[in-house]
């Protein structure tokens, strides 16, 4: 069984720490999955062929789900008692990374190959 959450109980944890001590997993394995887009978008989008409609609206969606998730991260990591700057940062740098995606891939005149890779190498040079 489980038990609620205390809003202000001294004796048991409240929603708010439990939200501080759980948030910075949750916010790099969010980040961490920018790595396995780029990988399935090395498959789909920047292979020798031009990439399907299908595909290309798959990464859209996958795309604008990860910049969700992101703007309820920046919230969270936003909030003055929060006070994690490590994974605020995070939390910036990765939603910087999915709008230039969204531009890269989607806007009315997309990129080169070329210039996709050059923005990738400068956003993650260890990749």
């Amino acid at each position: 069984m489980s038990t609620a959450l205390s809003l202000d109980s001294e004796d048991s944890t409240t929603w708010w720490d439990r939200i501080v001590s759980e948030f910075p997993a949750a916010a790099e394995e969010w980040s961490r999955s920018i790595n396995n887009l780029n990988r399935w978008e090395d498959v789909h989008l920047l292979s020798d062929k031009e990439p399907s409609p299908q595909a290309l609206a798959k990464h859209r969606k996958i795309v604008e789900r990860l910049m969700y998730f992101g703007q309820l991260c920046a919230f969270v990591a936003s909030h003055p008692d929060f006070g994690d700057e490590e994974t605020a940062a995070m939390v910036t740098a990765s939603q910087a990374v999915l709008r230039h995606k969204l531009r890269m891939f989607h806007h009315p005149n997309p990129m080169s190959k070329e210039e996709a890779d050059k923005i990738l190498a400068e956003v993650f040079p260890e990749s």
